[in-house]
């Protein structure tokens, strides 16, 4: 199976967070499974800690040599990612609360390139599709 991980995902499988549940865990460390983390990542990262590095202590170049370190797979914004946020599908029943161009740019990754987005993000269950995964 391919795995993308969410942004705060990310951050919690490389400091081993304890909010990363034991099934997250297991499906980031296991060999049957393909990793991967996005450029879009990387850049919320570098945005969020230049804007408050208290908050967000990470820096995305650090973030970088981590995942490549562990093992994840990069992924790269490509134009089919940007053309497929138009097709992002939200609940009827639900108001969309995440309007976050981060979020919404993973989910159609995840959907474009036939991944799992990994999330504990719960405003990313206002999307009907079924790419996204939370944990």
């Amino acid at each position: 199976m391919k795995y993308l991980l969410d942004t705060h995902v990310v951050i919690w499988a490389l400091t081993e967070d304890p909010r990363l549940s034991p099934a997250a865990v297991q499906m980031i460390s296991s060999s049957d499974n393909l990793i991967f983390f996005s450029g879009v990542s990387l850049w919320e990262i570098a945005i969020k800690n230049a804007k408050s590095p208290l908050k967000c202590p990470y820096r995305e170049a650090d973030i970088l040599r981590f995942c490549l370190s562990s093992g994840m797979e990069p992924l790269d914004i490509l134009t089919r990612h940007i053309l497929a946020l138009r097709t992002l599908e939200t609940r009827e029943d639900s108001y969309l609360s995440n309007q976050d161009p981060f979020d919404r740019m993973l989910i159609a990754q995840a959907k474009t390139e036939g991944m799992i987005l990994l999330s504990h993000d719960s405003n990313l269950a206002n999307y009907r599709e079924s790419c996204i995964l939370m944990i």
